[in-house]
């Protein structure tokens, strides 16, 4: 599966976001630069974005900025890219067929259904929060991120 730059900024503000102590806002500017790879802009766009559908809190004024709202971090990756391109993820000829069936003349329909199953069940077992925790845990304890 190939994210496109949204979903995949999505993905790593969360998984971010979810190693912060719980109800601190972090600005924007910080967040963009502790995920690498996303321009400001972009990041804000997608910060917007996640705040507009629930998934963050947007905090404003002094001490403001984004804070992961509660139940976000059981969010999987699959829940994730849905909210970001606006759409259920669906299986898609690899050859680009409008229908594609294994009825049709695609030669790889029923290999590519099965791959696509097995990613996507995959993806729906993986959420913020256990990702957060694998990349960020410290010992014993969840410590705040540092860039």
């Amino acid at each position: 599966m190939i994210l496109s730059k949204a979903s995949e900024y999505a993905l790593r503000i969360l998984v971010y976001l979810a190693a912060q102590p719980s109800g601190e806002p972090v600005l924007s500017r910080v967040i963009s630069d502790c995920i690498g790879g996303g321009s400001v802009p972009c990041v804000n766009k997608v910060l917007r974005w996640l705040a507009k559908r629930g998934v963050l809190d947007s905090v404003k004024g002094k001490g403001g900025g984004f804070v992961l709202r509660p139940g976000a971090e059981s969010l999987s990756i699959v829940d994730v890219i849905e909210i970001v391109e606006g759409r259920p993820v669906e299986l898609r000829c690899v050859l680009g067929f409008n229908i594609c069936a294994k009825e049709t003349v695609c030669p790889v329909h029923s290999q590519w259904e099965t791959i696509h199953n097995n990613e996507i069940g995959f993806l729906r077992g993986q959420t913020i929060g256990t990702m957060s925790n694998a990349i960020f845990w410290h010992g014993r304890t969840m410590t705040p991120v540092q860039c």
